[in-house]
């Protein structure tokens, strides 16, 4: 079971950086979606694991807790309407950011890990970068953060 908690946001990102270190040791997931002009539907997963290709893009940070004592890597996945980025363009949207590339996949979108260690705001940043660079709608300049925490 999880409660979920919605933010609105643009430049000021304290609000949004401070929801991702709240589920940071492992304690839940967010989702971070931009805002769009018109009344579009966010990206869904269906049963069979697809995903339509009308939507709004959607980046999904998940958490793990310590395993054996240990950190545990995050993952960042993005579903969107793209298909197959590829490595060299995945690059560019990460914008240096040190994530590597577990899945780009023209059905099942893309799946980064996330070293541990990594800060909420360098986070965040690349979720709104992937978010609005594979917006296939006018956006309104700003996103929700839907943060689950498990209880």
């Amino acid at each position: 079971m999880s409660v979920r908690s919605e933010l609105h946001f643009s430049s000021d990102r304290d609000g949004p950086v401070a929801a991702i270190d709240s589920i940071s040791s492992g304690a839940g997931w967010c989702n971070v979606i931009p805002d769009v002009v018109d009344d579009v539907p966010d990206l869904q997963v269906n049963f069979l694991g697809l995903w339509s290709n009308r939507g709004v893009a959607m980046a999904s940070f998940i958490t793990l807790p310590e395993r054996h004592g240990e950190p545990q890597p995050s993952s960042l996945g993005l579903l969107h309407s793209r298909g197959r980025l590829g490595r060299e363009r995945v690059g560019e949207l990460l914008g240096g950011a040190p994530f590597r590339i577990r899945q780009d996949h023209s059905q099942r979108g893309l799946v980064l890990e996330v070293p541990v260690g990594t800060s909420s705001r360098q986070v965040l940043d690349v979720m709104c970068t992937l978010t609005s660079s594979l917006c296939d709608h006018e956006m309104t300049g700003s996103w929700r953060i839907d943060t689950y925490h498990r209880v």
